[in-house]
């Protein structure tokens, strides 16, 4: 992360072949709702979000461990119960990542991502 960046710049034109672009790493995430602790949470693949006291970018920055954990939401849904934890997940930059919204739920679920480019297929 940089925290000197400044906004996107965007691809000139015609500049990455979309439909040739072999993807390096799919995603599945599946939203889920839980009582944890006597409480509805909503979850992404078993982990409901709890914020951390230090901005996880700033932890990141510095490299201030213990606030949050990289590489605990599964690639994959495995179905196990829901519980809470600061979770990240980790890609690798300037990777063509495949992601797949599942939903089990009776409602619909809206979904906020941050990212260079995004193309919705289905």
């Amino acid at each position: 992360w940089n925290l000197t960046a400044s906004a996107a710049r965007p691809n000139p034109q015609g500049s990455y072949h979309y439909g040739l672009v072999n993807t390096t790493r799919t995603i599945e995430l599946a939203n889920s709702a839980a009582v944890i602790n006597g409480k509805q949470r909503y979850a992404i693949n078993s982990v409901s979000f709890i914020p951390a006291d230090t901005p996880l970018k700033v932890a990141d920055f510095y490299n201030i461990q213990g606030v949050f954990s990289l590489g605990s939401i599964s690639d994959y849904p495995h179905g196990g119960g829901a519980y809470l934890q600061t979770s990240v997940m980790e890609a690798d930059f300037r990777a063509y990542v495949e992601i797949i919204f599942q939903n089990y739920e009776n409602t619909v679920q809206s979904w906020h991502i941050d990212g260079y480019s995004f193309f919705v297929v289905g």
